[in-house]
């Protein structure tokens, strides 16, 4: 999971401290199945939201709830 961007994704998000991170990212914190579940909520969102772009060709009107 190194040099994926994940754990500047976290920080930035505000999910995790810089103390915590490394935790994280190793499973030794308790946070950290909400973390990574949080991450794969955001990146399914984002790939629904391109697959129905895809399909209306550019409209986004139509967006799944929670995204």
């Amino acid at each position: 999971m190194e040099a994926t961007g994940l754990t500047d994704i976290l920080m930035e998000a505000r999910l995790v401290g810089s103390g915590t991170i490394g935790r994280i990212m190793s499973g030794k914190n308790s946070r950290a199945m909400a973390c990574h579940k949080t991450v794969l909520e955001a990146l399914q969102c984002l790939l629904v939201e391109a697959l129905l772009e895809s399909i209306v060709k550019g409209s986004s009107t139509r967006k799944p709830k929670n995204c």
